[in-house]
């Protein structure tokens, strides 16, 4: 088993290629995350595609409708959605509905206490500079719980002093030290990164 943060390095990259892919490389890696995201955390990943959906709209939208190019309807002018913009709208749209699945995907496969302590194994350097990687490492975690189950009364529970957690609740987490395999994928996906960064 990788280490998580092995796991988050690994996945930051995914989500980098989906957005800089381009043409057939960007269509077949879709392809994959969405069979994988379809079999593996089928349920996880439509919960969150619903919950995006306004924001793939607006894309839509912004993209569609304010980007200069040839008119879809010619009669209706400046208020129809160009080709071009439609284009846009489509390779934007079909990114953050990767990053989407990449989430589900990655929420599926490593559970919440994994994934921060994998955020603790990569923010420890900066616990040299002064800042609480515990802290972080704990709002991250009251963040996934509070997305995967929000409070009654959504967000505006969450203002309010109801929406506070109990500060006598505990939260623990294991930090495991990596391994040389860990190590090695890491660098692995860092020249794969470079490699892409350059071509």
């Amino acid at each position: 088993m990788l280490h998580p943060a092995t796991r988050l390095v690994v996945w930051i990259a995914l989500v980098a290629f989906s957005q800089l892919a381009r043409g057939p490389a960007l269509g077949g890696f879709g392809l994959v995350v969405m069979v994988l995201a379809g079999w593996f955390a089928r349920r996880r990943a439509w919960r969150l595609l619903r919950r995006s959906r306004f924001l793939v709209l607006v894309l839509v939208v912004l993209f569609g409708c304010f980007t200069p190019g040839e008119a879809v309807m010619s009669a209706l002018a400046g208020l129809a959605p160009t080709r071009e913009g439609l284009a846009l709208a489509l390779l934007h749209g079909l990114r953050l509905v990767l990053v989407v699945l990449l989430v589900a995907l990655l929420l599926e496969t490593t559970g919440e206490h994994a994934l921060v302590a994998g955020l603790i194994t990569l923010a420890s350097p900066l616990a040299g500079l002064g800042l609480s990687v515990e802290r972080l490492a704990v709002r991250v975690l009251l963040v996934l719980r509070y997305v995967e189950t929000p409070p009654a009364g959504g967000w505006r529970a969450l203002i309010g002093e109801e929406g506070m957690v109990s500060p006598s609740e505990a939260l623990s987490v294991n930090v495991a030290t990596l391994r040389w395999w860990d190590r090695m994928a890491m660098v692995g996906v860092a020249m794969a990164i470079a490699w892409g960064a350059s071509q």
